[in-house]
C-alpha cells in the first residue's frame, strides 16, 4: 500500500480584481483519481486544496515532512502552471516523493514539461487519470518505472518516452464518487453569481464533447466522444450528497449536462420522483434544449443555465466550429427567460481573423439576447486548441506568459490579433458595464434572487466587476503578475 497525496495549485489569485467573486471549488479530477486509487489500489490516500484549506506553502512543506509520501500528484490547468511548479519544488525539498503532473495543461503539452521540468516533474499524465494513475503507483510501488505504462510522458536516461495513448473509460458507473470526505465541504462554494445557498456542491455526471470549438481544451482531457454515467449513478450520487453533506444547491459541472435528451429525462423525473427539492445549475447548447426538456429541467429544480453563444456572425462561429445558429440562440434563451430560469450567455471576443465591427455586433446582439446573466470574455488561446496554433505558432513555449491565460482576467494574451489586445479588453470592460447598468436588467437580475445569501453575493460580486473595469480602463502604466505565479524555473 502507497501512501499517495494530491495537491490542487492555487487558482483564484489570478482573476485579479475578480478574486473576490471567484468560487472555491472542490477538485473533482483529483477527488475521482483518490477514489480510485483507494478502491481498486488500497492505497492510503490524502487530498489537499491549500487554497480553501488556507493552508500556506509553510505549512504543507511540514505536512510533506511529517507524512513523507511516496508518490504527489499535482494537477493544473493553464494559468496556475507556474503554481503547480512551486509546489513541486517544495515537495522535492521535503520529502522523496515521485511527482506526477497531470489535468488539461500537462496533456497538452507533456513533452515540453518532461524536457523543460524533469527535475521537478518525474512524470506527466496524459488524458484521463484514473487507471493510469493506479498503474503508475503500482509500479512505482514495486520499484519500477513507467515502462509500458498507457498514457504516462517521462524521462529514461535523458531521453523523452511517450507511451502509448490509453483508452477512454468506457463504463463510467465503475468510478466511485469523488472521495469528497477527504476535506470539508463547508470549504466550497461557487463563482458568487451562482451561489444561491452556502451548501452547493459540484457534480460531474459526463466526460467528452461531441463539439470541436477552436478555443475549447476540455477535449484534450477528456476526448470528444461523449461518455457518461448511468442516470441510476447520477440520482444515487445526488441523493448522497444531499443525505450526507446536506447540500441544497448542485452545480453540474458538465460542457453540456443536455447532450443526452432521454437520459436528461431520466434525470430530471428521477430527481421530481425522490423529491429531492436541490437547486441546481448547469451548462448546455442552444440546439440541445427545447421548451418542453427547459420547463421539465425547471420542475426537477433546474433555476439556472448556462448557454456558450460566442458569437453573433455565422463566418466567426464557423471558423470556431460552433454548429449553432443565431436565431436559434436567441429563441432558446428567450423561451428559458420565459419560464423563469436565470439565463448565464457567454460570449468570446477576439477570435482569429475577427473585426472590431463583428465584436460590436457581438455585443449589441447579446443585448437582443437579454439572457439574465452575459459574460463578455476575451478569447484565450489554450495550448493543444486550433486557436493557440494560430496566435502562437513559433512562440517558443518556455517564454509564454501562462498565468495570463484567464479568458475573465485583465490581461488579453493575444498577440496578432486584428484587434489590438488592449482594445479588446476595454471593449470587453464597457460592455459588461453598459449590460449590468441597464435599470430592466439590474430589476430583472433582482427579480431572481431567492435568498439573502444570494443576494449578499450579487453585491459582493457587482463591486468586484466595478474595481475590474476601473482597473482596465484607467491608463495602464505596466503590468505585474500575481506574486505567487511568477516562478517559472
Amino acid at each position: 500500500m502507497a501512501k499517495v497525496f494530491f495537491i490542487s495549485p492555487p487558482y483564484v489569485g489570478l482573476y485579479g480584481k475578480l478574486s473576490r467573486a471567484a468560487g472555491r471549488y472542490f477538485p473533482l479530477g483529483l477527488g475521482y483519481l483518490a477514489a480510485y486509487l483507494r478502491h481498486y489500489g488500497r492505497h492510503q490516500v490524502l487530498l489537499f486544496e491549500p487554497e480553501a484549506q488556507n493552508l500556506s506553502y509553510a505549512g504543507l512543506a511540514k505536512i510533506l515532512k511529517a507524512e513523507a509520501p511516496d508518490v504527489v500528484g499535482l494537477t493544473c490547468s493553464t494559468p496556475n502552471f507556474y503554481n503547480a511548479l512551486k509546489l513541486a519544488r517544495i515537495i522535492r525539498v521535503n520529502c522523496r516523493a515521485k511527482i506526477v503532473l497531470g489535468g488539461v495543461h500537462a496533456s497538452a503539452i507533456p513533452e515540453f514539461i518532461i524536457d523543460a521540468y524533469s527535475d521537478l516533474i518525474d512524470f506527466v499524465i496524459v488524458g484521463e487519470g484514473e487507471q493510469t494513475m493506479l498503474d503508475l503507483v503500482g509500479a512505482l510501488e514495486k520499484g519500477t518505472g513507467g515502462e509500458g505504462i498507457r498514457g504516462v510522458v517521462y524521462k529514461n536516461g535523458g531521453k523523452t518516452i511517450r507511451n502509448e495513448i490509453r483508452p477512454y473509460i468506457e463504463d463510467l458507473d465503475a468510478i466511485p464518487n469523488p472521495a469528497r470526505d477527504l476535506m470539508p465541504q463547508n470549504l466550497f462554494w461557487p463563482n458568487l453569481h451562482n451561489a444561491r445557498y452556502k451548501n452547493c456542491l459540484t457534480i460531474m455526471t459526463s466526460r467528452g464533447c461531441p463539439y470541436n470549438c477552436s478555443f475549447c481544451a476540455a477535449r484534450i482531457v477528456s476526448g470528444r466522444r461523449y461518455r457518461a454515467h448511468s442516470a441510476g449513478y447520477v440520482l444515487a450520487e445526488m441523493q448522497m450528497l444531499k443525505k450526507t453533506y446536506g447540500a441544497r444547491q448542485l452545480l453540474i459541472t458538465d460542457d453540456t449536462f443536455t447532450i443526452d435528451r432521454a437520459r436528461l429525462e431520466k434525470i430530471c423525473r428521477g430527481m421530481i420522483e425522490r423529491k429531492l427539492n436541490l437547486a441546481w445549475l448547469c451548462f448546455s447548447q442552444v440546439n440541445t434544449v427545447d421548451k418542453e426538456s427547459l420547463a421539465l429541467m425547471k420542475k426537477a429544480g433546474c433555476y439556472s443555465i448556462g448557454f456558450g453563444l460566442e458569437s453573433c456572425d455565422r463566418e466567426i462561429l464557423k471558423r470556431m466550429g460552433k454548429p449553432i445558429d443565431p436565431q436559434i440562440a436567441l429563441k432558446t434563451v428567450h423561451d428559458a427567460n420565459a419560464l423563469g430560469l436565470k439565463t448565464q450567455a457567454f460570449y468570446i471576443l477576439g477570435s482569429p481573423g475577427e473585426t472590431r465591427e463583428q465584436m460590436r455586433a457581438t455585443i449589441e446582439f447579446a443585448n437582443k439576447v437579454n439572457a439574465t446573466l452575459s459574460f463578455f470574455n476575451m478569447l484565450v488561446p489554450f495550448p493543444g486548441t486550433k486557436d493557440f496554433d494560430y496566435f502562437f505558432a513559433g512562440v517558443p513555449l518556455k517564454e509564454i506568459e501562462w498565468e495570463n491565460f484567464v479568458a475573465v482576467g485583465e490581461k488579453c494574451v493575444l498577440k496578432n490579433s486584428l484587434v489590438p489586445a488592449r482594445e479588446i479588453e476595454q471593449m470587453i470592460a464597457r460592455a459588461n458595464a453598459n449590460y449590468y447598468l441597464n435599470p430592466k436588467r439590474m430589476f430583472a437580475l433582482l427579480r431572481q434572487i431567492r435568498t439573502p445569501y444570494e443576494l449578499s453575493n450579487y453585491f459582493k460580486a457587482g463591486l468586484a466587476l466595478l474595481e475590474q473595469f476601473f482597473s482596465v480602463v484607467r491608463p495602464r502604466r505596466g503590468y505585474s503578475a500575481p506574486a505567487d505565479s511568477r516562478d517559472r524555473s
